[in-house]
């Protein structure tokens, strides 16, 4: 592959899901069997040229210097004043996001592989298809580009869940359509209006990310009443189309019913990657292009990210359906992330970014095994499942490691990301901010640690209730009898479905249409099958590998995460110390409270766990 260069490499990277995709297309009059082994193919190929990619970046001195690396540009839209590229490149900042695409790709592919019967073609279709948005997402460097590749991602997606769902999938496709659709909208006409402020001072309508980020820089947008507050404004178009894909709360209201009705691949890449995008976004436009809006943000998107944790947390800690369950999970895990991105600390910011690896490998793991077991017992009823480690032991072990990793028990990935995010938000709170809102950040990061805890309580009571005890396994209602989980709504009580919804021994949306049991849960032989297990090694692996050695996963990322964060954090630093000067003296202080000190900068904490003291 090294006869490549590394533009050509990533372009076929990218085009490869695409050529997979017609591929799957072609074989589909070949049967079922065909077909999926052609995508899983498809998936391992993209995989293991991904991965090459990413080894090839690590060693290339562009690493080293934070610079962007198989950069490719070819003309699109030149002529005139405008100036569209299709640019792609890869840089600190998205390398590991690339990566995990293709990783969590392949883990989507092979979850279905015994659970898509119903127009198989279509699906794997699809998913190759959102396979190479999620990766040219990523590689963008060109706004146009990038808004093409974002909205891509949803088609897709929509197709998915509305057809391949459960039994309200096209709700939860139109309802997930809509709000991601509208955000994104606003979102390109914030970037729109940073194109052309561009252009008002450059006198060419450039759309490359990075000249506009130096553009920006040069010529600030204004914030202040005389410019008409343009900063602010464009951060809100902005934050509209990011937090809706994160989702922040309270935008998050489309994500439960999404996740609980797509088929177990959507799931597992819309937890694992789509979520991420909103992140992404923050990081490559809203922090660099706009830091005075950011700066005045902050503290308000610091504590909605706490305010997610608690309410994903509290949320999660009542649902009787398991899947819903890992859902609202991944709204409070969210939740920290957005509290380090915010917090304008570099210790939280790598933290942050890290974090969203870790999710990204947590949260797929726990849908994948969440359809696994669906696809065994046919419910996701918590109050209907129990015992099941002494039916899959090794099922029961993976989902304990990913119910570890999502708590952040030491020694796993989870736990590096969380104590990075916790440690900066405390130290922003103690030493980087004025004196009139020391106290709310310190309330704030003390509630974050709060939602560390409930964390643990929802994950293992959870897993206490369905893998330990005994047997709660519900009746048969014929071999492909389904229950789609209505516990969580009160329609399924004692383990048998009051409705009569699926007692015809079949179902009509492809999720199990192959008319028996092939896991034979009814004898007790249901443990993990081979491709089952090819899904959820690989993503075992970096949660014990991320968690032993960090270093290795922080390092990339660290000097474009500074470079795009530095604006923003200066921004803070100043508006901060211009509120303290805003306050009392020092010498009034004292009157009110002789014990605190007028200073609080004790030492600088960084992501290598090191203590700088001035």
């Amino acid at each position: 592959m090294n006869g490549f260069s590394p533009a050509t490499h990533l372009l076929l990277v990218i085009a490869t899901p695409l050529i997979g995709a017609v591929v799957a297309w072609v074989l589909g009059g070949r049967g079922l069997s065909a077909v999926r082994q052609s995508a899983a193919m498809t998936a391992v190929i993209t995989l293991m040229n991904a991965g090459w990619l990413v080894l090839r970046y690590l060693q290339s001195p562009e690493a080293a210097a934070g610079e962007p690396y198989a950069v490719s540009s070819a003309p699109w839209l030149v002529g005139g004043i405008f100036d569209v590229r299709l640019s792609l490149g890869l840089d600190g900042l998205s390398i590991w996001l690339f990566g995990l695409s293709a990783l969590l790709s392949l883990t989507a592919v092979l979850v279905s592989w015994n659970a898509i019967r119903e127009k198989p073609v279509g699906f794997y279709v699809l998913l190759l298809l959102l396979e190479a948005a999620m990766l040219g997402v990523f590689a963008a460097r060109d706004v146009i580009l990038f808004y093409v590749f974002f909205e891509f991602t949803l088609v897709p997606l929509f197709f998915l869940i509305g057809i391949w769902g459960h039994d309200e999938r096209r709700r939860a496709a139109v309802k997930f359509f809509i709000y991601t659709l509208a955000g994104s909208v606003l979102a390109f006409l914030g970037l729109l209006t940073i194109v052309l402020w561009n252009a008002s001072h450059t006198g060419t309508v450039t759309f490359d990310i990075a000249s506009l980020t130096a553009g920006t820089a040069a010529h600030p947008l204004p914030m202040s009443r005389e410019g008409g507050w343009l900063q602010m404004i464009v951060f809100l178009a902005l934050f509209a189309g990011f937090a809706v894909k994160v989702p922040i709360v309270p935008f998050h209201t489309w994500l439960p019913l999404a996740h609980v009705e797509a088929p177990t691949g959507g799931s597992v890449d819309l937890a694992g990657v789509l979520l991420k995008i909103g992140i992404y976004g923050f990081l490559r436009f809203s922090l660099p292009m706009l830091p005075d809006a950011t700066a005045a943000a902050a503290p308000w998107l610091f504590g909605l990210g706490v305010v997610g944790i608690l309410y994903g947390a509290l949320v999660a800690l009542v649902q009787t359906d398991l899947k819903r369950l890992i859902a609202y999970s991944s709204v409070s895990h969210m939740g920290y992330i957005v509290m380090g991105l915010f917090a304008l600390e570099p210790v939280a910011v790598e933290g942050a970014n890290l974090q969203l690896i870790n999710h990204g490998l947590s949260a797929a793991g726990l849908f994948a095994l969440v359809g696994m077991i669906y696809e065994r017992f046919h419910t996701r009823s918590i109050a209907n499942l129990g015992g099941i480690a002494t039916k899959a032991p090794w099922l029961t072990v993976l989902f304990m490691l990913f119910t570890f990793s999502s708590i952040g028990l030491p020694g796993l990935n989870g736990f590096v990301g969380e104590f990075l995010i916790l440690a900066g938000s405390f130290q922003r709170a103690w030493a980087g901010v004025a004196p009139s809102l020391r106290t709310p950040y310190l309330i704030m990061a003390v509630s974050a640690v709060a939602g560390v805890v409930l964390g643990a309580w929802y994950m293992l009571w959870a897993v206490e209730r369905v893998f330990f005890g005994g047997s709660r396994e519900p009746p048969r209602q014929g071999a492909t009898g389904h229950d789609h989980g209505h516990a969580a709504h009160g329609h399924n009580t004692h383990g048998h479905n009051t409705h009569g919804h699926n007692t015809h021994g079949h179902n009509t949306h492809g999720q199990n249409t192959h008319g028996h049991d092939t896991h034979g849960g009814s004898d007790g032989r249901c443990d993990l099958e081979w491709y089952e297990i090819a899904a959820l090694a690989p993503l075992a692996v970096f949660v014990l590998w991320i968690g032993l050695t960090p270093a290795p996963f922080l390092a990339p990322p660290a000097a474009m995460l500074r470079a795009n964060t530095r604006s923003a954090t200066t921004a803070f630093a100043e508006r901060m110390q211009a509120e303290e000067d805003l306050a009392p003296s020092p010498e009034a202080a004292h009157v009110v409270n002789r014990d605190q000190p007028a200073s609080r900068k004790p030492f600088t904490l960084t992501s290598e766990l090191t203590l700088d003291r001035p």
